[in-house]
């Protein structure tokens, strides 16, 4: 199969690529105060030099109702010489990147001291928190702070801003029936669960300017027993809402840690949003990435010949190897090393399967403390 398309240059999202292939957002646990540390630099020239056409950054925080206790980046004015850094490094390879903006909400890793927010007063399964809802008021100062971070992502150099909106984190969260019984206008139908979206989307292209990307990440589904969260349906409709009000880009994800399939399946589970990425596609203006069990260059070249989606986008493949897309460019090899165990979510961002002798303790340390800092928040949260 002619492996030209998915090397083709094009622009995705209202940004112009040397080529279709994206390291979708993956944590990197490797801030150091809020600003990016000498690891970050490191992993984001490896994935440049690696040939990728597109790096959507691990998700950056921003707002002061958001608690996070783990090493994360954040995006406020006086991190903007070392966000320029990262941008520099990565443009001197012909890259584009992408700031992802997050709310973690009840999914946040914290002690019981903090007070959480979410949309509604419902346990969080994954964290055993019962959250705080955010008020009115402070919902609509939200939408303010998303676009205020996109402001200070297009002063730092970067490319566009992606808003997360998926595996259960706080706009997920909004749009899910399961977590959502506000009354007030972001609650109720769809319409009032999305609205927060809606107006974030609106804000930003209002704040940055309208030729600013702006994409977002989206569960197609949260793959709830019962279909009890997002549904296709409403996730199809969201999206062409958000595509006609001017959304740049849609990248098709799915599944919650508390779903009957989580964010990251097995390897036995291939291209697993491909459905509903093309029947979203065929529907919307904004451009469509798929992201989810694609391992191989004849699919990830065939999904891109055969339908209208516009790019696609790697995770743990890229962790196991940063400079795979070169390897596919070069007709090295057709087919990643990873083997999707998720093992490589860790604080070190490495697959554990390349871990040096040293890292390897370390990484055995590092796991039992988190066992016992996850045993703490559970039991603080009954």
């Amino acid at each position: 199969m002619d492996r030209n398309k998915i090397f083709e240059q094009g622009v995705v999202g209202g940004i112009k690529v040397k080529n279709k292939m994206i390291r979708s957002a993956t944590f990197e646990y490797a801030a150091i105060d809020g600003k990016p540390s000498a690891k970050i630099y490191e992993r984001y020239e490896a994935l440049a030099k690696g040939e990728v056409g597109l790096i959507i950054t691990g998700f950056v925080s921003f707002s002061k109702t958001d608690q996070l206790a783990d090493p994360i980046v954040l995006m406020q004015k006086d991190s903007i010489p070392s966000l320029q850094r990262v941008v520099d490094k990565v443009h001197g390879y012909g890259t584009k990147i992408v700031a992802q903006l997050n709310h973690a909400g009840s999914q946040a890793s914290v002690t019981s001291q903090e007070t959480i927010y979410a949309p509604s007063a419902v346990k969080d399964p994954a964290t055993g928190i019962v959250p705080t809802p955010l008020s009115t008021e402070q919902v609509k100062e939200l939408v303010k702070e998303f676009a205020a971070a996109a402001v200070i992502a297009k002063e730092a150099g970067f490319d566009g801003v992606q808003m997360h909106g998926a595996h259960g984190y706080l706009l997920n969260k909004f749009l899910s029936p399961m977590y959502n019984n506000r009354t007030d206008e972001y609650g109720g139908d769809f319409s009032g669960r999305s609205r927060i979206v809606m107006e974030i989307a609106q804000e930003i292209k209002r704040k940055a300017g309208k030729d600013y990307p702006v994409w977002i990440k989206l569960n197609n589904s949260d793959y709830h027993r019962e279909n009890l969260g997002v549904t296709e349906e409403e996730f199809l409709a969201l999206s062409e809402e958000l595509s006609r009000i001017g959304v740049d880009a849609i990248e098709v994800s799915g599944g919650t840690i508390t779903g009957t399939y989580g964010p990251s399946r097995s390897k036995q589970h291939t291209a697993y949003h491909l459905e509903a990425a093309k029947r979203l596609a065929e529907k919307v203006e904004a451009s469509v990435i798929l992201v989810g069990g694609i391992r191989d260059v004849e699919m990830a070249n065939s999904i891109l010949l055969d339908t209208k989606i516009a790019a696609i986008s790697l995770c743990r493949a890229l962790i196991c190897e940063p400079d795979l897309i070169k390897k596919w460019r070069d007709g090295e090899k057709t087919t990643a090393d990873c083997i999707s165990c998720n093992r490589c979510f860790n604080p070190l961002g490495k697959c554990v399967f390349k871990f040096t002798k040293e890292e390897k303790i370390q990484y055995k340390a590092m796991r039992a403390e988190a066992k016992e800092q996850k045993k703490k928040q559970l039991n603080s949260a009954k």
